[in-house]
């Protein structure tokens, strides 16, 4: 379910940024999260019988129970699509799964968000600052090659049309 709708304003008003994506969690990060989870319970192993000798065996093998268990218990999250809509004007909606019929809430690019070249950490939040904010992580894997081009140029745009003070703490 990857789709992309784009519309164009007159040529006098410049270019639309208006959009709509549904973001998909990354494949990747969730297999890197399980490799991670077995790795620190290869080492939490090996620290127990013996095989791997360090200070503080108990501690160590411990800190790496909890983070095996820790990594394993973010991978094994439900799966959750999210949408974010965009009108011309730049105003943003974000609908979660369970609601992607509902016209979802209106939510701002808040300051703290990153938008490099292949990762958009997107924090977001209600206009009316009812709520704690929602940091939506989107890689390339999370949608298709054009809607995640299209989704970056948007949160530039967006990040660019903020204020100055906004726009030096969005990387």
């Amino acid at each position: 379910m990857r789709d992309v709708h784009a519309a164009a304003l007159p040529p006098a008003m410049g270019p639309s940024i208006a959009l709509s994506v549904s973001i998909a969690p990354s494949r990747r990060l969730r297999a890197l999260l399980f490799l991670a989870a077995l790795l620190h319970a290869g080492a939490a192993c090996s620290i127990v019988t013996g095989v791997l000798r360090v200070a503080w065996p108990t501690l160590l093998a411990g800190c790496g129970g909890v983070a095996a268990v820790l990594c394993a218990a973010a991978a094994a999250q439900p799966l959750k699509m999210r949408r974010i809509d965009i009108s011309k004007a730049g105003a943003l909606r974000l609908t979660v799964q369970q609601k992607l019929l509902d016209p979802g809430r209106a939510v701002q690019l808040l300051p703290g968000s990153l938008l490099w070249r292949r990762l958009l950490v997107l924090r977001l939040g209600r206009i009316d600052a009812s709520a704690a904010p929602l940091t939506v992580l989107v890689l390339p894997d999370s949608l298709g090659c054009e809607a995640f081009r299209a989704l970056s140029v948007a949160m530039r745009a967006i990040a660019g049309n903020s204020s100055a003070e906004d726009r030096q703490k969005i990387a």
